[in-house]
């Protein structure tokens, strides 16, 4: 007797879509309705946005906590002076929402897609148990023109406590002392009498 399979995961079902998302673009650049350096720009950030999902999703299924993601580093005070003639051009994609479906078609029937999964309960959890993949998000969503669900707000991290002060010193410092009340320090006795001074031999 044949038992049905259980339905796909939420991050299964995204990482398919994707999936056929990227052999939709592959398949425009030999017709030349995308030039190949934007084509393969747009696959290699659709390909690696989704293996980061998966790992993310790997991640909150096994119960481990969301990756925090760090402070980025601040840039260098005096950076190097560059020849603008030596400077390459910015790989960005386009900024305009849905601007991949005109040279892609078939990517409006992947955005009607995306965006059905993002409304799904199952979905929205997973996205609110990794915040990371909202962000992975973001660029494809612009892309294919598709609304992000609103996720409940997430609890603001407590503040750090202020640094206490140093201790003051249980004596006052020396220079607050009278001249004259100011302990002195021992000194080494004249050197005709340190003969007398000496310690005893033994006995």
């Amino acid at each position: 007797m044949l038992t049905a399979a259980p339905p796909p995961s939420p991050a299964e079902r995204l990482a398919r879509i994707l999936d056929d998302l990227c052999k939709a673009v592959a398949a425009r650049g030999p017709g030349g309705f995308l030039p190949i350096p934007l084509l393969l720009l747009v696959w290699t950030r659709i390909r690696r946005a989704s293996l980061r999902i998966a790992r993310l999703a790997a991640r909150a299924a096994s119960g481990k906590p969301p990756i925090i993601r760090r402070t980025p580093r601040a840039a260098p005070q005096n950076p190097e002076p560059q020849n603008p003639a030596s400077r390459k051009p910015a790989s960005r994609l386009p900024r305009r929402a849905g601007w991949l479906i005109g040279p892609v078609p078939a990517a409006g029937g992947y955005a009607s897609q995306l965006q059905y999964l993002l409304t799904q309960p199952d979905m929205i959890a997973l996205l609110d148990a990794a915040p990371g993949i909202d962000r992975l998000l973001r660029p494809l969503c612009r892309m294919l023109a598709v609304a992000r669900p609103k996720l409940p707000p997430r609890p603001k991290r407590p503040a750090r406590p202020a640094p206490q002060p140093p201790h003051a010193p249980a004596t006052p410092p020396t220079r607050d002392i009278p001249r004259g009340d100011r302990p002195r320090a021992a000194r080494a006795p004249p050197q005709f009498l340190r003969r007398f001074t000496r310690p005893p031999y033994p006995a």
